[in-house]
C-alpha cells in the first residue's frame, strides 16, 4: 500500500518532469534559426538570464561597487574579521563588545562586494558566414552573445560588446543598463545582417586585431568572452592573447560547424554564393587532406588556449544554442528559502 512519503515522491516526480517538458517547449522557442538573426529572438533571450552564472564569486580587481568580493578594507556587504583599532580605522567600525570584554579597541574588518565588467567579443567576419543545418555560425554567435550579455546584467555588471567585422570594430563601452545590451544587439544584427558570403570580398582583418581592442577596452577585472571560429586564433595571437589575461579574465566560445570538420562521403556540390563546384564521391584522398587541415587547425587553437591557461569551449552551430549554454554556465543551486520533499 503506497505510503504519503511514495506519493509525496511520486508527484514531485511528475511535476519535475513537466517541468523539464514545459522548458524543452520554451527554450526551442528561444533558439535562433537561418542565416541571419533579427532582435526579437534576441532579446527574447534575456528570459534564461537568471539561469546563467558566468563566474563564481571571486577576489575582484575592479573598483566599482557590484556583486564580487575584494579585498580593500572598508565598509562593505560582508564580514570578514575582527583586529586591534589602529591609527585613522574608522571608528563607526569599532566592535564594542569585544573592545568591552578585551579591554582593548578592536574595530571590524569587510569584504566590500564589487561588479564585474562584462565585455563581449564577437566575431562577424565572413568566415561566420556559414552553415550546414539550422543556422548559421554568425546566428549562434550573436545568440550566445546576447545570453551571455543577458545573464551578465541580471547579476549587476556592467556589460560592453567589440563586435568586429571585416573592417571595422563597431565599441559598445560597458554600462550597467538594458541600453548597453540592446546597443550590443542591434550593432550585432546589423554586422551580421550584412554578410553575403563566406569569403571576405577585399580580405578581412586578423583576429589579433580584435584582440588588441579589446586590451584597451576592458578593464582590470574584466570577464572578457571571446565568440569566434576560432579560425585564425594561432601564434599571431599569442602576444596580445597573454597582454589581455594578464589584467582579465578570458574564455574562449569556439563556434563551429560540422562541415567544416569533416567533408560527407557523398557527392556534394558546394558553392560560395558566387562560384559553384562538384565534389565527387570517389575524392577520397582530399577529404582526408581536408580533415587533417581542420584538425590541425583545431588543435593548434586548443593548444594556444591550454599554454595560456585559458578556457575553450566548442559550440557546436547544427546543435540548440541554450542547452549547451545551460549546461556550461547554468546555476545549478536551489532558489533561496526553496525546499524539496
Amino acid at each position: 500500500m503506497p505510503t504519503a512519503s511514495s506519493a509525496a515522491c511520486c508527484n514531485w516526480s511528475r511535476r519535475s518532469r513537466l517541468l523539464m517538458v514545459v522548458e524543452a517547449l520554451n527554450h526551442n522557442e528561444l533558439e535562433l534559426k537561418g542565416a541571419y538573426p533579427e532582435v526579437a529572438p534576441l532579446v527574447r533571450l534575456r528570459h534564461i538570464a537568471r539561469q546563467l552564472r558566468l563566474f563564481k564569486p571571486r577576489v575582484s580587481r575592479s573598483d566599482q561597487a557590484g556583486n564580487l568580493l575584494t579585498r580593500y578594507r572598508g565598509r562593505g556587504m560582508n564580514f570578514e574579521e575582527v583586529r586591534y583599532y589602529q591609527p585613522g580605522d574608522d571608528v563607526r567600525s569599532i566592535d564594542w563588545r569585544v573592545t568591552a570584554r578585551t579591554g582593548k579597541t578592536h574595530t571590524k574588518l569587510f569584504q566590500e562586494e564589487r561588479e564585474r565588467p562584462v565585455v563581449i567579443l564577437l566575431d562577424l567576419r565572413s568566415p561566420m558566414f556559414f552553415g550546414s543545418q539550422k543556422a548559421f555560425k554568425s546566428v549562434a554567435a550573436c545568440s550566445i552573445a546576447a545570453a551571455l550579455s543577458w545573464a551578465g546584467l541580471q547579476h549587476g555588471d556592467r556589460i560592453g560588446a567589440l563586435i568586429f567585422d571585416d573592417n571595422d570594430v563597431n565599441t559598445v563601452r560597458p554600462r550597467r543598463s538594458h541600453h548597453a545590451v540592446l546597443a550590443a544587439i542591434h550593432g550585432m544584427v546589423e554586422s551580421a545582417s550584412a554578410l553575403d558570403s563566406p569569403i571576405p570580398a577585399n580580405g578581412s582583418q586578423a583576429l589579433s586585431t580584435l584582440l588588441e581592442e579589446a586590451r584597451r577596452v576592458a578593464r582590470p577585472g574584466s570577464a572578457v568572452f571571446l565568440i569566434s571560429d576560432c579560425h585564425d586564433l594561432d601564434q599571431s595571437c599569442e602576444q596580445a592573447l597573454y597582454s589581455l589575461t594578464r589584467h582579465a579574465d578570458l574564455q574562449v566560445l569556439r563556434v563551429t560547424d560540422p562541415l567544416e570538420q569533416q567533408l560527407p562521403d557523398q557527392a556534394v556540390t558546394i558553392s560560395d554564393g558566387q562560384r559553384r563546384t562538384f565534389l565527387g564521391k570517389g575524392n577520397q584522398g582530399l577529404r582526408q587532406i581536408f580533415a587533417r587541415h581542420q584538425e590541425e587547425m583545431r588543435e593548434n587553437a586548443a593548444q594556444l588556449c591550454r599554454r595560456l591557461r585559458l578556457p575553450l569551449l566548442d559550440f557546436d552551430n547544427t546543435q540548440p544554442v541554450v542547452p549547451r549554454l545551460l549546461a556550461t554556465y547554468g546555476d545549478r543551486q536551489p532558489a533561496p528559502g526553496r525546499r524539496h520533499p
